[in-house]
């Protein structure tokens, strides 16, 4: 056949083509819509002819792109113009966003997050390592700000996805705030983003502990031992030898001319008293002018709350809610758990009272609302404990106009409340004007409320906890006695017998557990009383109030 010389060249490429098509090959081509090529180390979905989709896929490297919705790469040219619509992306690990952290020690700090993922796209495999980044500047919440922060040494094993991971890390100081944040890496050595910020915060010190006030004519001289840990309750390393200066730093005193509602001045050097100082004098007093003392302990953090203050008269000693407005002042002869004249004491055989104010319950008639607490050592709480004799609570109120604010009543409605654990029970108080506070005398620490109500002239027998119509005199701590609380003003000549149900005499009420109460202890000379019913009879003022208690045994 005689075929004209460019026919023949394009039909010589055409069966070049064709031949390359018949001709055996390490690759396998699927039909014309799916264009496969695929070998052991690489796959190839050519989508020219499947409506623009392209997948390449090897053990290092995925590329996916779709041309109807995705074009990353253009060519253009006067005559010419070409759109590739690959789009390629490599199976990055996923961030973690559950980072969290809190200070365990005096230098070692608990970090958990929960395992993420080594390929995000496909949701499999663990990751290979971690990057971990912090830094005492600010929030890490850049790639730059990770990648100028320190690094923590680290040879963890990734754990499983979605388990939680937790590590200790040591070399902290926990008076100091950290930031932190963390990659994961898989095997292709690729970093996911950032994770959430997290930091932990810097810790103040406990109060000192066993403060004590000597007066002389024109001086007065303090003394005290150091905390034993921070104030989140976290011992130190070494209870007897505080570290300088990561858990305390140095030691400041404060002077005011009043235990409560007053300003508090620092004393001695601006920067502070030595880690190694527990004595100081004051030489700058007016002779006979009285005054009140506290200390504070310090480290990088700050300054700890104030010590329990007290004067440089009298041997009583206070304790002050952080608001200032809630006074707890023990009596000379009820010291004995917060002060000791050993040297050098364990500050674990002492006391400390915490206050502390709680405004989320303030509105209405509630005005003041505080919770006392009482903690061995400054840092185990004991809630049993009961002082061993009445201290004078003081609960201070403001007025405006008047009137008490926020109630706009006259101060002559208010009135202490005391939550049992069951219910709140009106204990009245003494309401001094002067001073604008309520006292009540009590050796119970526990949860008190100030209110604006009107005031009751009875008696009343509580329900359970503080005391209950019915004893059960078994020294469990729970319904033990019976206690009739009453207002103030009735407290002049208040006498309470009890009596058998055949009218005998059984025993005398006595004085309860607050100033204006009385109780009785299901005791007949002594000896617990058989179990049954008993009159009470509560004389005041001429008026005789009577009732039925049962005692179960």
């Amino acid at each position: 056949m005689n075929i004209p010389a460019h026919n023949r060249k394009a039909i010589a490429v055409l069966a070049a083509l064709f031949a390359v098509t018949l001709t055996p090959s390490p690759y396998t081509l699927t039909p014309v819509f799916g264009a496969r090529v695929e070998s052991v180390y690489f796959s190839d979905v050519n989508g020219g002819l499947s409506y623009g989709a392209k997948y390449s896929y090897s053990s290092s490297f995925e590329h996916n792109g779709n041309a109807q919705e995705t074009a990353v790469s253009t060519a253009a040219a006067g005559a010419f113009s070409a759109r590739s619509g690959l789009l390629a992306f490599y199976p990055q690990p996923s961030p973690i966003n559950d980072l969290a952290l809190v200070t365990i020690s005096s230098y070692s700090l608990r970090i958990t997050w929960t395992a993420p993922v080594a390929n995000w796209y496909r949701n499999t495999g663990a990751v290979e390592k971690y990057i971990l980044h912090y830094t005492s500047a600010a929030y890490i919440s850049t790639d730059a700000a990770f990648s100028s922060a320190r690094d923590v040494p680290q040879g963890w094993t990734p754990l499983a996805i979605g388990v939680r991971d937790t590590r200790i890390i040591e070399g902290f100081d926990a008076g100091t705030t950290y930031y932190f944040a963390i990659e994961s890496v898989n095997d292709h050595l690729l970093q996911s983003e950032l994770s959430n910020m997290a930091c932990v915060f810097a810790v103040v010190p406990l109060v000192p502990m066993n403060f004590r006030v000597t007066a002389n004519p024109t001086s007065v001289t303090m003394s005290w031992i150091p905390p034993i840990g921070f104030a989140n309750l976290m011992p130190f390393n070494d209870r007897f030898n505080p570290v300088y200066p990561y858990e305390i730093s140095g030691y400041q005193v404060f002077r005011a001319t009043a235990p409560a509602n007053a300003d508090w001045l620092p004393l001695g050097p601006e920067s502070g008293l030595s880690t190694d100082t527990f004595h100081w004098t004051d030489n700058t007093v007016d002779a006979g002018r009285q005054y009140y003392y506290h200390v504070k302990a310090l480290n990088k953090a700050g300054f700890s709350a104030p010590s329990y203050t007290q004067g440089n008269t009298g041997a009583a000693l206070y304790f002050i809610a952080a608001d200032n407005t809630t006074l707890l002042e023990i009596p000379g002869d009820g010291l004995g758990d917060f002060v000791s004249d050993t040297p050098n004491p364990d500050p674990m055989n002492l006391y400390t009272v915490e206050i502390i104010p709680h405004p989320e319950d303030l509105g209405g008639r509630v005005l003041r609302s505080v919770e006392l607490s009482a903690y061995r050592g400054g840092i185990e709480k004991d809630g049993q404990f009961k002082l061993s004799s009445p201290a004078t609570l003081k609960v201070y109120y403001r007025k405006s106009g008047g009137v008490v604010v926020p109630s706009g009543e006259d101060a002559a409605a208010l009135s202490l409340y005391y939550y049992n654990g069951a219910k709140w029970l009106q204990f009245y108080g003494k309401v001094n004007e002067t001073d604008k506070n309520v006292e009540l005398q009590t050796t119970m620490l526990g949860k008190y409320q100030l209110r604006s109500v009107v005031r009751s002239v009875s008696f009343s027998a509580d329900a359970a906890g503080l005391s209950n119509r019915l004893i059960t005199p078994n020294s469990d701590g729970k319904n033990d006695n019976m206690v009739f609380v009453f207002d103030k003003s009735l407290l002049s000549g208040v006498k309470g017998r009890i009596y058998d149900m055949k009218g005998a005499y059984v025993a005398k009420m006595t004085a309860g557990p607050i100033t204006n109460s009385l109780v009785w202890d299901a005791k007949r000379g002594g000896q617990i009383v058989p179990g049954g019913v008993y009159i009470y009879q509560i004389e005041s003022g001429g008026k005789v109030y009577n009732g039925t208690v049962a005692v179960i045994r």
